[in-house]
């Protein structure tokens, strides 16, 4: 059986994390871990460790800081290292956190600096095309190594459950973080819009953005706030939603990423309402099944919930084929058969 050393201080129970490491099992891997307890003792920690030679490091979410010790060790064994970033540190502090100008020697420092890490995996993985176009265009890793494995969600836990019903009072539900990219400002907008509708807009889980949003919707009845729910419980809170809201800021990274709120909005088996981005061309974009809006548009936003809950019956076989395209594009099968390209391709290089 071969061994996948998953290297660095990841999280296991991170849900892309998670997902991959049950694809390598039933790919017949054996998933073993190195977690150092300080990225910058990784190198002495490992030696300390005498850890077992494996046929692949991967290098899992937001863990470039590992990937200094982990190439030193991969290039030793004479194994192949993959990253699987999911997101750029260089992408996300200049444009998402704007803790860098776009252009600045500070943002170009810290392109130069993770361009480096890439440029030293044998593959890195992004989740979507856009995203490989973005790392190829912006940090000049080649085209051929860079793969493509899309998120998807746990399947044993986010599978199609029984409908609230076909209402009225219906239900529309955000479930995320609030950060720029989410645009939780355009769905408490919207909700304002739609005030004459005989629905509720509930909004799961905290960020930054929060309070403003919380501000927006401080004269609105029909829109609820609630914290973070335990992951476990997300697809009975899910289920309890007539339509799932996706993402609708407009920051960079909204054209390229597909957020996990999606695949497991789809996975429950949900009509599902998000915006138009390039993260799609390459999957699901073609589909007339997703409710399409502009980015940053509360009035589309409003309008699109408000034809489809004008046909109510409509509503659940919506979300029984939005579980049907999800199984198409980001099911198991389909994710398995992405992971299996990457390492047949990177193991025979």
């Amino acid at each position: 059986m071969p061994c996948v050393l998953w290297w660095g201080r990841g999280d296991r129970n991170y849900s892309r994390n998670r997902t991959i490491a049950r694809l390598f099992v039933e790919l017949g891997w054996e998933n073993e871990y190195f977690h150092p307890i300080a990225s910058e003792l990784g190198l002495f920690q490992a030696y300390l460790a005498r850890l077992r030679k494996p046929d692949l490091v991967w290098v899992p979410c937001f863990r470039q800081r590992d990937m200094f010790s982990a190439v030193y060790f991969a290039r030793n064994w004479g194994v192949p290292l993959v990253c699987d970033p999911l997101t750029s540190a260089y992408q996300k502090e200049t444009y998402e956190r704007r803790k860098f100008a776009p252009g600045s020697w500070r943002a170009l420092r810290r392109r130069r600096w993770e361009s480096r890490l890439f440029h030293a995996a044998d593959r890195v993985v992004l989740e979507n095309a856009a995203y490989a176009d973005f790392v190829n265009k912006e940090m000049g890793i080649p085209k051929e190594k860079l793969g493509i494995l899309y998120n998807g969600a746990d399947t044993r836990l986010f599978t199609p459950l029984p409908s609230p019903g076909e209402g009225p009072p219906f239900t529309v539900g955000f479930v995320g973080s609030f950060q720029p990219s989410m645009g939780t400002d355009v769905i408490v907008k919207a909700a304002g819009l739609s005030r004459d509708l005989p629905c509720r807009w509930v909004l799961i889980g905290e960020g930054d953005d929060k309070p403003e949003a919380q501000r927006l919707a401080r004269d609105l009845p029909n829109v609820e706030f609630s914290g973070w729910v335990p992951y476990e419980a997300l697809p009975q809170h899910m289920a309890g939603m007539h339509v799932l809201l996706g993402i609708f800021g407009t920051t960079l990274k909204t054209d390229f990423v597909i957020p996990n709120k999606i695949f497991e909005a789809m996975a429950v088996a949900r009509p599902l309402i998000t915006q138009k981005a390039s993260s799609y061309n390459d999957n699901i974009g073609s589909s007339d099944v997703i409710g399409w809006v502009p980015r940053g548009d509360p009035g589309a936003l409003a309008g699109k919930v408000r034809s489809w809950i004008d046909e109510p019956a409509a509503l659940i076989p919506r979300g029984e084929a939005t579980r049907r395209l999800f199984d198409d594009y980001f099911g198991d099968r389909p994710m398995k058969a992405m992971l299996s390209g990457i390492l047949s391709d990177v193991m025979k290089r």
